[in-house]
């Protein structure tokens, strides 16, 4: 388990809202709102349709050392988390050190988890002590395409 810092992560996480945000708006949309649970983060307009983010920062991947993997959590404190519970239409991994930002909508997501259940690990214990996280490592290039990548 690596050093956990979770109001350190949560200025991260915050941090990487606004970069998803901003890119959101220059592709036409309109910020609405920002949310602080698990349901989404934030809110946005496009055209007349209000559209749910969940957004996901990762700055543990760098050119300098990347596992080639995407966390995906779903469980904390022995609870339903992450991609089970969020109400998002689209969920975004954002990598900031490798200046990308991956979108793909939320059921697609959980499709793809279920479809290759037996090509994606599992892994136990991320997080802060005693959370018990759980969650899918998924192989960024092997599913790119299933992804809509764009560089920010």
């Amino acid at each position: 388990m690596a050093n956990y810092d979770f109001k350190l992560d949560l200025l991260v996480g915050e941090s990487g809202e606004q970069v998803i945000c901003d890119d959101l708006i220059s592709m036409g949309a309109k910020y609405l709102g920002s949310n602080k649970d698990y349901k989404f983060d934030i809110l946005m307009l496009k055209g007349i349709e209000k559209i749910k983010y969940e957004i996901k920062t990762d700055v543990y991947c760098k050119p300098t050392y990347d596992t080639g993997n995407m966390f995906i959590e779903f469980e904390c404190r022995g609870y339903a988390s992450g991609i089970y519970v969020t109400q998002a239409k689209w969920f975004v991994m954002y990598y900031k050190y490798l200046g990308e930002a991956w979108y793909i909508k939320t059921e697609d997501l959980k499709d793809l988890l279920e479809r290759e259940e037996d090509n994606i690990r599992i892994t136990q214990f991320s997080g802060d002590m005693g959370s018990n996280t759980r969650g899918f490592l998924v192989p960024r290039e092997k599913y790119r395409e299933n992804f809509i990548v764009r560089e920010i």
